[in-house]
């Protein structure tokens, strides 16, 4: 793998997708910057990453702008550079119908699901650009490519993803710099069953029944483990297997066809 040796940031890195694809990462050898508004759970994500490769780790809210420039004043104090940039941090937001979303909670979940990653890209591009290489790889959802009721603002940050990502990809083709989103179906984890709860409460079923029918569309009728998302950040992170993939949004869903 070509990701050996060279600095990864990866957002919300303490659990979820962001846990795994560090250990992913790590695991071929890349340095690696993580964050996380967890801090408990990021010091363990740490101190097991630190058993492969290095590592800093900053407690950082996405939403918040200054916690972001502390991060990134952390990485080029201690890397003095970024090869790799991963945009994973995001929230579900609330879970109703958009005449109940009240304005903070939907301007939390674009902040934390677009806003970060244009702030997040905006600081990580010049290292891209002065070197004349790159990846970034953006979190996205298959959310991002059709409806899902009574979650308007995820939907709207999600699908301001892809278009960030093509547009991004276009500006910085210049410079060998790929830009892609990855586009998960339902990832299993603690997330996801909280996702499953919200919309029982909401929709008047029992969970295994919002579950059943969340997972109906797949062929597959199963959700996606985290860690094969993982895999496929590492792909797109690999400049021996992916240098020709840019402004793409490529789903990993277990079969779900967008409508």
């Amino acid at each position: 793998m070509s990701v050996k040796g060279k600095v990864a940031i990866i957002t919300a890195a303490a659990q979820g997708i962001g846990k795994a694809t560090a250990l992913r990462f790590a695991s071929e050898g890349a340095k690696l910057a993580i964050c996380d508004i967890d801090e408990e759970a990021l010091t363990k994500t740490e101190e097991e990453l630190s058993k492969l490769t290095e590592v800093i780790a900053v407690k950082c809210d996405m939403s918040k702008i200054s916690d972001i420039d502390d991060f990134f004043g952390e990485v080029d104090r201690v890397y003095g550079t970024v090869d790799i940039l991963v945009n994973n941090a995001g929230i579900a937001g609330p879970t109703k119908p958009i005449i109940d979303i009240e304005p903070d909670e939907w301007e939390l979940t674009l902040n934390v699901n677009l806003r970060a990653g244009y702030y997040c890209i905006k600081k990580a591009a010049p290292y891209m650009i002065e070197k004349k290489s790159g990846k970034i790889v953006n979190l996205s959802s298959m959310s991002g490519k059709r409806a899902l009721p009574n979650r308007s603002p995820y939907c709207a940050s999600k699908m301001g993803v892809i278009g960030m990502t093509r547009t991004v990809a276009d500006e910085l083709g210049k410079y060998d710099i790929t830009v892609n989103a990855v586009c998960p179906g339902a990832v299993s984890g603690k997330r996801l069953d909280l996702v499953f709860e919200n919309m029982a409460r909401v929709e008047g079923k029992t969970v295994d029944q919002v579950k059943n029918d969340f997972l109906a569309p797949s062929p597959l009728k199963r959700a996606v483990p985290p860690e094969d998302i993982a895999e496929m950040v590492l792909f797109l992170s690999d400049e021996e297997k992916s240098n020709c993939i840019t402004a793409q949004d490529i789903n990993v869903n277990c079969g779900v066809i967008p409508n």
